[in-house]
């Protein structure tokens, strides 16, 4: 495999900065607690009140927020999970890494997204989930075939990676009801440096993915640490987002709503 190198690429990697970000990494360095800590915490209370939604669980990125979703939605060995023929490797890589089986399916080329028939024509008796991409931020509206999926046991889990902000509606993406995956990398319009986050859809669900995204410690991060002991309770992974990169995703939010208010007032000027 090969890859080429332009003298310009490292421009199409820059993220957006909003100048304060470096006195919150500057704070946590300070603190001493640069693992998952409160300030992580504090980042997915923030999320899930920007969201309107009970719980958000922060996790070290994109992928690692599709592969604990799987997880959680109970995505094995035997099973399929149908997805679009156009999306980063990640949302590949995720379904592998859960032993289940990508089916892939075409994408509508005016949206360059799935649609509710696509996937409809697509299920078999193996699918267990749907994982649309919401390629460009756009939503798919799913709703005429929520119902059936429901009736047949089977999860829709959005790769929301690019959709941080987008609505459906009047409602943000991850808070009408399916399990959705944000991605917070270098290029994203919310990044942490590094990061992602999951919405559950139950309260199950997230006690399922916090453990596993931690090596599957169970106490919070504050009930450990006044202790030098704790539970680990299960199979895990070292998923967790750390304090130093949650810092820059609070800033990073915290300008999110004037920074999207002038795109859209930028993108009415121009019509």
């Amino acid at each position: 495999m090969t890859a080429s190198a332009r003298p310009d690429a490292r421009r199409n990697a820059s993220p957006y900065l909003y100048g304060l970000e470096n006195a919150a990494v500057a704070r946590v360095l300070e603190g001493g607690q640069y693992g998952h800590s409160d300030v992580t915490e504090e980042l997915e209370r923030r999320i899930a009140d920007f969201l309107g939604v009970p719980e958000a669980v922060a996790v070290a990125s994109g992928t690692a927020a599709l592969h604990t979703a799987l997880l959680a939605a109970g995505i094995g060995p035997g099973r399929e999970v149908i997805v679009p023929s156009m999306t980063f490797c990640a949302t590949v890589q995720a379904i592998l890494a859960v032993g289940a089986t990508p089916r892939f399916v075409d994408i509508d080329p005016a949206t360059l997204c799935v649609t509710d028939q696509l996937l409809m024509d697509a299920l078999t008796d193996k699918t267990a989930a749907v994982l649309p991409v919401l390629f460009g931020g756009r939503p798919i509206d799913l709703r005429a075939i929520q119902a059936e999926l429901g009736q047949r046991n089977i999860a829709v889990i959005e790769d929301a990676a690019h959709a941080f902000g987008s609505r459906n509606g009047t409602r943000r993406i991850g808070a009408y009801g399916a399990l959705t995956c944000f991605s917070f990398g270098p290029i994203k319009n919310l990044t942490c440096g590094q990061g992602g986050m999951v919405i559950p859809r139950t309260p199950v669900e997230a006690d399922t993915i916090r453990p596993i995204r931690l090596l599957g410690v169970v106490q919070s991060q504050g009930e450990r640490a006044n202790t030098t002991s704790y539970r680990v309770e299960g199979f895990g992974l070292r998923y967790q987002l750390s304090a130093i990169n949650a810092a820059i995703g609070q800033v990073q939010l915290e300008s999110f709503q004037a920074a999207e208010d002038t795109r859209r007032h930028s993108k009415t000027s121009r019509r």
